[in-house]
């Protein structure tokens, strides 16, 4: 299976020719940083702030992270989308009126963000003091538990300038195809700096959960600042303007509220998972601890298949000029099978250590959890190859429906199963929706580029489910 997932990258490579070359092994190094920062940001907050019998500390703050996160990602992930794929497109038209037209998208989405930045920090400062004012009036029993997360958010409101502003900044070096730009400022300046302000605050000085909030404020404001400097180095080198005026401000916010959701869904579903878990089970810190620990580990998974979609995302106005009509059809199904093979090999891995890593990170209650969490996040593959594809060929509609509806399914129904069978019952949610959003993600490709791959799918998603289910029933006693 390794050695067949190889072959596929290879086979990617060898089809887009030049389009792709020295951009894979750049946003896999890129991915491989950003996954190793978020597993060791997670590893030390559990084993500092979650101890024996008490994981309540650790709890809050992935809720304050997911609040915080789940509002970044909303704000500027669509925007970051909607500038790479039209400087894509200007690029494959070339000529005087592309270079004016990528200028415009650039000044246009840095615009977008800084208004959308400032924003957010006025409604992160008001709106947990309203927050607490309202539990106060109207629910007074409740008033400690929302006054322990008041300050921390209002904190964390000062990341959202500049983690807007580096997602887009990023985009802008995806959309020009250099990788290892965005390998430098993305993984290389971001990553690093927010994972050095983890462990100054948790295991350098062992200050209190809420420091955290803090610390990564500066740490996003000084990340923005360097890669705005990278930005400003890469395009004098390229000669390219940027336009301040007469900008697509009206089509790049509309690009933006149809592609937010189908570019963050993986981290947007965690975040809402965190505060589903959280809700279900009365406020239970511990809940949404569990939940944070058992689906990130789950996600990891499919992390490292994200740098072939994000080559695909600027590659298919490319393909889509290709004289063979059938080359589109021939790179997805290479794509598909390169990043389902290495997702399998990683969920093998996961099944082995998963007694060791849930015993670390005091979570040893929840093998049956991570391994339904980990059955569904084998199906974040179909997400991954597919959605970048189906938004470049304009189907950002019925991707974004797609999206709202799991995404408001997992939120209502998976609500009530945490609040009946608990973890398990949200488990079992998550399951369902990934499994039928693969499908209707199979059926868009067919529809969108001709590619007919339901037979591909069906085959690797029998294999995972029928691993998925010796495992559970050897854990359930049953083998």
């Amino acid at each position: 299976m390794i050695h067949a997932g190889l072959l596929s990258i290879r086979g990617i490579r060898e089809r887009i020719g030049s389009l792709l070359r020295g951009n894979l092994g750049a946003l896999t190094a890129s991915q491989c940083l950003t996954v190793l920062a978020n597993v060791a940001i997670l590893f030390m907050i559990n084993r500092v702030y979650a101890r024996e019998g008490d994981t309540s500390d650790a709890g809050r703050l992935a809720l304050v992270i997911a609040i915080i996160h789940g509002v970044l990602l909303v704000s500027a992930s669509g925007v970051a989308r909607s500038v790479t794929i039209r400087i894509s497109r200007a690029r494959a038209e070339r000529g005087r009126e592309a270079v004016e037209n990528i200028a415009r998208s650039i000044g246009g989405g840095l615009v977008l963000t800084l208004v959308f930045g400032a924003l957010l920090v006025v409604l992160g400062l008001v709106l947990p003091e309203a927050a607490l004012a309202a539990a106060r009036a109207w629910w007074p029993g409740q008033a400690d538990l929302v006054r322990v997360y008041v300050r921390p958010l209002q904190t964390g409101a000062l990341w959202l300038p500049g983690g807007c502003l580096i997602i887009v900044m990023v985009a802008v070096f995806d959309g020009f195809q250099r990788m290892r730009w965005s390998l430098a400022a993305g993984a290389g300046t971001f990553q690093m700096l927010r994972l050095a302000a983890a462990v100054l605050v948790i295991l350098v000085f062992v200050w209190p959960w809420p420091m955290m909030a803090l610390a990564w404020a500066v740490a996003y404001t000084l990340a923005a600042g360097l890669v705005a400097v990278q930005l400003a180095l890469f395009l004098r080198r390229r000669r390219q303007p940027v336009r301040w005026r007469a900008l697509p401000l009206r089509a790049m916010a509309g690009d933006a509220w149809l592609m937010f959701l189908p570019t963050t869904a993986p981290l947007l579903v965690m975040h809402t998972g965190v505060l589903v878990a959280w809700a279900g089970s009365g406020g239970d810190d511990e809940a949404s601890a569990a939940f944070w620990v058992t689906w990130a580990m789950a996600i990891a998974m499919s992390e490292l298949s994200r740098p072939v979609g994000r080559l695909l995302l600027p590659a298919v106005p490319n393909l889509r000029r290709a004289p063979d009509r059938h080359e589109m059809a021939r790179v997805l199904r290479l794509a598909f099978w390169g990043v389902s093979g290495m997702t399998f090999v990683f969920f093998v891995g996961l099944t082995a250590a998963k007694g060791w890593l849930l015993a670390y990170l005091h979570q040893e209650n929840h093998r049956i959890v991570l391994t339904v969490f980990m059955t569904a996040g084998f199906f974040e593959v179909y997400r991954t190859v597919f959605n970048p594809v189906l938004l470049a060929t304009g189907r950002k509609k019925a991707i974004a429906t797609l999206e709202w509806l799991g995404l408001g399914a997992i939120v209502v129904i998976g609500g009530l199963a945490m609040a009946a069978f608990g973890l398990v019952g949200l488990a079992v949610v998550f399951l369902m929706v990934y499994l039928i959003s693969a499908a209707l993600r199979v059926k868009m490709i067919a529809s969108a580029t001709g590619a007919r791959l339901w037979l591909d799918a069906c085959v690797m998603a029998a294999v995972v489910l029928g691993a998925s289910a010796v495992i559970g029933a050897i854990e359930l006693g049953f083998m």
